[in-house]
C-alpha cells in the first residue's frame, strides 16, 4: 500500500500561518438543527489559527478533530464515527495553505508528477466534485489494488492568500459511496471567513 504522502505544499507553498500547531477548534452554532431526541445538533465547525478562519460542516456520520490533525499534516481531519482516530483509511484531511498564485491546475499537476515519481504505475482519474462558490479541482490518484488517494484543491479566489487542500486515502479499494459522499460534502461546505 502506498505510504501516506504529506500534502502540505505541492509547489513549495508555505503553510506558515496556517500551520496546524496554531489551531484551535471552535464549534459554532451556525444553524442549530434539532435532533430526534430533542437535543440540538451543532451544524458548523470553525477552524482558526494565526491569520485564518474557516468553517466546514461535518458530514453525516463523521466528526471533526483538530487535536490529532497535525500528525496527519492537516488543520482538521474528519473521522468516520466508530473508526479508530489513528486510522488513515477513509480519513479526510483538510489543510489551508498559503498560495503562490491562482493556478490550482498546476498545483494538481505538481502532485501528479510527485506521485508518478514515487509510483510509476499510478493512474489519475477526474472526480466530478465542485465547490458551489470557489474554483475547485478534484482527482483520484490510484494504483489498482494498491492505493486510492482522493485529492482536491479549492481556491477561495484572488482576494484570498490561502488555498484549501483536501485528501482522503481509502487503502487498496476505491472509496465507498459513503466515503465519497462525505468527501464531497466536506469539500462543498468549506468557507473561508478570514482571508
Amino acid at each position: 500500500m502506498a505510504e501516506f504522502l504529506k500534502r502540505n505544499s505541492p509547489r513549495d507553498r508555505k503553510q506558515g500561518s496556517a500551520g496546524a500547531s496554531f489551531l484551535t477548534l471552535v464549534i459554532v452554532l451556525f444553524g442549530l438543527i434539532p435532533s430526534s431526541n430533542g437535543q440540538q445538533k451543532l451544524d458548523q465547525l470553525l477552524v482558526h489559527g494565526d491569520g485564518f478562519l474557516f468553517s466546514l460542516k461535518e458530514p453525516e456520520g463523521w466528526s471533526g478533530d483538530t487535536e490529532n490533525a497535525e500528525k496527519f499534516s492537516a488543520n482538521v481531519v474528519l473521522h468516520e464515527n466508530g473508526k479508530p482516530k489513528n486510522d488513515y483509511a477513509g480519513l479526510i484531511r483538510i489543510s489551508l495553505n498559503e498560495k503562490t498564485d491562482e493556478n490550482i491546475a498546476e498545483d494538481m499537476a505538481a502532485d501528479m508528477r510527485e506521485y508518478s515519481g514515487r509510483y510509476p504505475k499510478v493512474q489519475f482519474k477526474d472526480l466530478a466534485i465542485n465547490h458551489p462558490g470557489y474554483k475547485s479541482l478534484a482527482k483520484v490518484f490510484y494504483e489498482s489494488g494498491e492505493f486510492y488517494e482522493y485529492v482536491a484543491y479549492v481556491n477561495p479566489g484572488p482576494k484570498s492568500k490561502f488555498l484549501f487542500s483536501i485528501s482522503m486515502n481509502t487503502g487498496k479499494t476505491e472509496a465507498s459511496e459513503k466515503e465519497l459522499a462525505a468527501f464531497k460534502s466536506a469539500l462543498q461546505s468549506l468557507t473561508l471567513l478570514k482571508r
